[in-house]
Parts: C-alpha cells; sequence; structure tokens
C-alpha cells in the first residue's frame, strides 16, 4: 500500500480489519439517504401510429387530394402496391415520363412503363398527374441538335402533342414546365432570373408560353402547372411571380403552380409558405404541393441543390430517435394546419415517394410510412390536424 505522499508501507491483517470496521462504524452513524422521488423529465412524445386507424386520403378526401410518386407498377412489391391504392387517390410518375426516358431519340418512343402506369392506375382508381413535359434535365440533346429556332419549336410540339395526346382524358394534370427559375440570383432583382438551360438558349423566354400553349391543344381539359423548388422564399419567389404574371400577360394556358415541398425539419419556412400559397391565389392560380417530404436530418433543398440525396441503399442507415419522429411529426402537422387554411386554392398535396425504402431522400426518413411499409407518427400527426385538432397549433 502506499500513503498519500506515495511512501509505500506494509500492513498486517490486524490493521486491516481494524480499518474495516472503522469504515462500517462511520457510514452506520450516518444518516440514511432518502432517494429522489422526482421522475427525469422525458421528452415529448409522438403521437402513436395507428395501423388501422382513419386513412389519409380519406380525411382530407373534402379539401385536396393526397398522393404519392413512383413509377408503378414497375418492381413495387403487392404490399407496395395496396399500400398506394389504400392511402392515396393521385399517382404521379416519378421519373418514366421524363423526356429521356419516353422519348431518348426523335424517332423512339418508349411506353412500356407509362402504358403500365396509366393502366395501374385505371385498375386502382387513382387520378394521375403528369410529370415532366419540358425540363433542362434528363433532356436529350437531339432536342436542341443544329440550333434551328424553328426546328427546335416543332420538336416541342411533337414531343408534348404526342405524349399528351396518347393519355388525353386519362391524366388529369401536366407539369408543363418544371424548374426554369435559376438557384442563383440574378444581375436584375425584378426579373424572372430564368436558368441558362438549353431551351432558354434556343428558344428564349418565350419556351414556356409556347410549352403551355401546345399542352392545352393536345388535352384542352388537363390542369397546366408550372412546377418548381424553393420558389417559397427570397428571391426566387419574387421571380416566380414575375414569371407566373408575364406567362398569364401571354396568354399562356396555365391552371396552377407546383410548390415541391422539400424541406427538413430543421428548416422549414412556414411563413414563407403561407404568404407565397396567398400570393400565387391572387394571381388566380390553384396551387399544389407536388413533391413533398420533410427529413429529420441532413439539408433540404432541390435538384442536387439541397444535398439532400441521402445514403445510398446499402449503406447502413442510423435509425430515427424518438426526438426525430416527434419533430417530423410536429412539422408535418403544422404543415398540413397551413394547406387546410388555404384550402380552397390548394388542389393537390403529393409526398415524393412512398416509403423511407421508396423516396430519393433513403436514409433521412422523410415521408409518412417507415421501410416496412407502417404508419410514422407523422401519419397520425396529418390526420389529427382534422380529427384532433390542437388550438395551440402554431399557425401563421
Amino acid at each position: 500500500m502506499t500513503d498519500h505522499h506515495g511512501r509505500r508501507f506494509r500492513c498486517g491483517p490486524i490493521l486491516i480489519i481494524t480499518s474495516l470496521l472503522a469504515a462500517v462504524a462511520s457510514l452506520a452513524a450516518q444518516p440514511a439517504s432518502v432517494p429522489d422521488t422526482k421522475p427525469a423529465p422525458q421528452p415529448a412524445a409522438a403521437p402513436a401510429a395507428v395501423d388501422h386507424g382513419p386513412v389519409i386520403k380519406d380525411v382530407y378526401q373534402k379539401h385536396f387530394l393526397i398522393g404519392t410518386a413512383g413509377d408503378f407498377p414497375g418492381n413495387y412489391s403487392d404490399a407496395e402496391r395496396a399500400l398506394a391504392k389504400t392511402h392515396f387517390n393521385v399517382l404521379t410518375p416519378e421519373n418514366c415520363m421524363k423526356p429521356a426516358l419516353v422519348h431518348p431519340q426523335e424517332d423512339t418512343w418508349r411506353f412500356e412503363r407509362t402504358d403500365a402506369l396509366v393502366k395501374f392506375c385505371e385498375d386502382s382508381g387513382l387520378a394521375i398527374h403528369g410529370h415532366t413535359l419540358v425540363w433542362h434535365a434528363q433532356t436529350n440533346d437531339w432536342f436542341f441538335r443544329g440550333g434551328d429556332k424553328a426546328q427546335v419549336t416543332e420538336r416541342l410540339r411533337s414531343h408534348i402533342h404526342t405524349l399528351v395526346g396518347r393519355y388525353k382524358g386519362k391524366v388529369q394534370g401536366w407539369d408543363v414546365v418544371n424548374e426554369a427559375i435559376s438557384d442563383r440570383p440574378g444581375p436584375d432583382p425584378t426579373g424572372e432570373n430564368l436558368r441558362n438551360s438549353q431551351w432558354l438558349q434556343t428558344l428564349g423566354p418565350e419556351f414556356l408560353t409556347l410549352a403551355f400553349k401546345f399542352a392545352h391543344e393536345a388535352d384542352p381539359q388537363a390542369k397546366l402547372y408550372y412546377n418548381d423548388y424553393n420558389i417559397e422564399a427570397g428571391a426566387k419567389h419574387e421571380s416566380s411571380m414575375i414569371l407566373l404574371r408575364r406567362l398569364i400577360k401571354e396568354g399562356a394556358p396555365i391552371h396552377g403552380v407546383g410548390i415541391q415541398g422539400h424541406w427538413s425539419t430543421h428548416n422549414v419556412p412556414y411563413d414563407a409558405i403561407d404568404r407565397a400559397i396567398a400570393d400565387y391565389a391572387s394571381l388566380g392560380l390553384k396551387v399544389s404541393i407536388t413533391e413533398l417530404d420533410v427529413t429529420i436530418r441532413g439539408t433540404s433543398g432541390g435538384q442536387r441543390g439541397g444535398g439532400g440525396f441521402g445514403r445510398r441503399r446499402g449503406q447502413p442507415v442510423t435509425p430515427a430517435s424518438p426526438e426525430d419522429l416527434k419533430a417530423q411529426a410536429d412539422a408535418y402537422a403544422r404543415l398540413f394546419a397551413i394547406f387546410l387554411k388555404h384550402d380552397d386554392a390548394i388542389e393537390r398535396v403529393t409526398f415524393w415517394g412512398l416509403s423511407d425504402r421508396r423516396t430519393w431522400r433513403f436514409g433521412q426518413h422523410p415521408l409518412i410510412f417507415d421501410a416496412n411499409n407502417e404508419r410514422k407518427p407523422c401519419y397520425t400527426s396529418i390526420t389529427n390536424v382534422l380529427l384532433s385538432p390542437a388550438p395551440d397549433r402554431n399557425v401563421p
């Protein structure tokens, strides 16, 4: 043994026993401690997910459509197809109607997947919202080959007439132009700040008006939308208002604007969303939330703009904690309270994907079904906005 100076010394058995008896006597002389009966604070729980509770599309049927996105029926399981049929009443094809996939070459069309999707929706009682006719991405270069304006205009007209015409009366609406506004602030704060795409370079700003007119010619009954991300706030919102006013002035048959809604629990711009919906409605346009997902970790944003692609399948996924699920449930509830406030303007709220396994933000748990197709707490919080309204819910 050592003393407190580190010096070693020897001790016999009698000394050890004596020391132990003294220690026991000292403890016995002390008053017994009273245990702390106050429970430790517990985090507020997310609403319990009820597997057989009210169905979201039925709860909101008098207010707006509830949608999902995916290239059904494709490689979806029977359980996943049943999930789509049961909980949603409108479907958006995630990829198969984009120009590069359905029309890879000027003389080549690939309708197998789009025909299968339309039949699946007809058999399942699902409406269809088409996505997308004109986009700077997933559009092959043959559209612009040669650079002749008249020829490119004819290719645009032919593409839209063929695709929209094939599904006339079967597709209720279309995202006619997708993501035409630049993410970067332009030199003119009062301008449209259009993305410098090949469409803009070849046809000029009128490519948007032309696209809407061609789509209306192909199906006069279809609802025609401009669709974009991050247009609910800041300079991009102002640019969208300028663009939409111009399209209306030029006689473009535009019926609505789609706010994509790729958000995160860390940065949902609630006040801006509330104002943006009112702004678009003031132009006489309907509004849809077209690609809704709320991630619980990571950043959010639009196409390749927010680092939100998540992990690749096969990589380890960090489970969602109770606090994560509570934050997500609260965020979705607050969003749907805003949507209900504007239900005279909102036509559709579509989740971008089916489940946390079927999402472009894989690993960030963004949707209302988990990877096992089970309802998450946010599913219940969304239905509770109508069924069990909270008087203290913070709605702008």
